[in-house]
């Protein structure tokens, strides 16, 4: 048997020590739950990650409804109204494009400056206040004078912009790439989409 002082027991020990401290290591980075790198996003006091959304409260943003009195022939008036100078609407044989329909919705092709492609949008509204920005959804976000909340999203796809006004109004315009982010901003922010 070694003495303490003996250096067989003193290695011994020291073994013992960094076997202990290398295994605490290890079950540590396997207990860990890594959290991802921060995101920041122009504008957006709170970012959540897309696999966030399964951890959170689906009503973060409360549920959408089509708005009340709901006139849709003004709204789709409105709608070719904002189109951008020199736009035409392409006809389709199966419905009227860029009409919306009794869930508040417009879809239609048009041509723009030799480019061809389709415009969708959704008019809503809720009494909820806008929730955080989602990471992958959301390239930045305005926050007007008035308190309307302006999100846009822009790929090589085309883009997104939302707007969210202080009446309880939600306008959800995206369009292919044959209109530009300004562009589809300004039909997002057209006054005769939002409710009356």
């Amino acid at each position: 048997m070694a003495n303490p002082g003996d250096p067989k027991s003193v290695w011994s020990t020291v073994a013992v020590i960094v076997g202990t401290v290398a295994a605490g290591v290890v079950v540590a980075g396997l207990l860990h739950d890594p959290q991802p790198p921060a995101v920041s996003i122009p504008g957006c006091e709170e970012v959540l990650l897309p696999e966030d959304m399964q951890r959170i409260n689906y009503a973060i943003a409360g549920p959408d409804s089509v708005p009340a009195g709901f006139d849709a022939a003004a709204k789709s008036a409105a709608l070719i109204q904002a189109l951008p100078a020199g736009t035409t609407v392409e006809p389709d044989a199966m419905f009227p494009p860029l009409t919306f329909d009794t869930r508040a919705i417009a879809y239609g092709r048009i041509a723009l400056g030799g480019a061809v492609g389709d415009v969708n949008v959704t008019l809503s509204t809720s009494d909820q206040p806008v929730g955080a920005c989602i990471s992958g959804y959301v390239d930045e976000r305005r926050t007007l004078n008035d308190g309307t909340v302006v999100d846009v999203r822009s790929s090589e796809k085309g883009s997104r912009v939302e707007v969210y006004a202080t009446d309880g109004s939600h306008v959800d315009v995206s369009a292919d790439r044959v209109l530009t982010v300004q562009q589809v901003t300004d039909i997002a922010m057209t006054p005769g989409l939002r409710n009356n």
